[in-house]
């Protein structure tokens, strides 16, 4: 998940919890609960698989750009006809 999207959650979820009156100190700890959990479980993914990412990517670093690129460009071109089709409607 990208950080604008993860902003965009975050600021739905404070929206919400505002409209609904949520405990601010309940919605404080749901918060640091969540992401406490989030960032220990991207921690121990790091530390456990962290050497064999960066093996993988010191090795065959050109052909993974190459398909990067291959796929955001395949996505942008679905995504302006995509565009094209819903504008014409």
């Amino acid at each position: 998940m990208s950080r604008t999207n993860s902003r965009w959650i975050a600021a739905t979820a404070l929206l919400a919890a505002g409209a609904m009156q949520y405990s601010r100190k309940k919605f404080l700890a749901a918060l640091t609960l969540g992401r406490a959990v989030r960032y220990s479980i991207v921690a121990a993914l790091g530390f456990h698989y962290g050497t064999h990412i960066l093996r993988f990517f010191s090795r065959y670093y050109k052909p993974a750009v190459g398909i990067l690129i291959g796929l955001a460009v395949i996505g942008t071109v679905l995504s302006v006809i995509q565009y094209l089709r819903y504008r014409k409607k």
